[in-house]
């Protein structure tokens, strides 16, 4: 059950951005799942995926013709694209319950090679934040979006593959590659 302020804050994304919306289900439901595979206890599981639930909810301060634009973003766009987590971490640390989630929100697009958005690299990165970077990431890569394609599920694969060790922690890449008939049997089971 979420919480009351986190289904508010659910519903402003969903009448948002419907698709951001989505793709947030979509990378808690990966979140939740790569946590169990990786054998955390229950309430570190809870908290990673609703904080990936929540990993976006700083687009809700980005204009829709900025969150939709089918064209390449202007440099000045993307600047403002880049500041999300911020945003997101403004959100949600009003919110006493929530604040614990601010360090995953904030950090969910650092790289495991150091090159993401605040320099953090390997082990420095809160294994949460990691967990939603490629959550996030792959979810990005196999769904539609205004800008792009989605790609198929074997270019999502092989990009798993070739970022593991520089974008993605490599032992989470492992275990995703562990769990995935999982989640495609129940992904197929939600589609009936």
């Amino acid at each position: 059950m979420l919480f009351p302020e986190v289904a508010v804050l659910l519903r402003r994304l969903r009448r948002h951005s419907a698709s951001t919306y989505q793709h947030c289900y979509n990378v808690s439901n990966l979140c939740r799942a790569l946590g169990i595979g990786l054998g955390l206890h229950g309430q570190e599981v809870a908290s990673i995926a609703l904080a990936g639930l929540l990993h976006d909810i700083g687009k809700m301060r980005i204009r829709p013709s900025i969150l939709h634009k089918a064209a390449r973003l202007t440099p000045q766009e993307w600047e403002i694209m880049r500041r999300h987590p911020d945003f997101g971490v403004e959100i949600v640390s009003t919110r006493a319950r929530l604040q614990v989630l601010c360090p995953l929100i904030t950090y969910h697009h650092e790289r495991w090679d150091g090159k993401g958005y605040h320099g953090l690299g390997g082990e420095e990165i809160p294994l949460g934040a990691r967990i939603i970077a490629l959550a996030d990431a792959f979810d990005a890569m196999t769904s539609s979006r205004a800008y792009k394609y989605s790609k198929d599920l074997r270019d999502g694969i092989r990009e798993l593959e070739e970022g593991a060790g520089t974008q993605f922690d490599p032992r989470l890449v492992k275990v995703f590659f562990e769990i995935m008939p999982e989640i495609l049997k129940r992904n197929s089971h939600q589609a009936c």
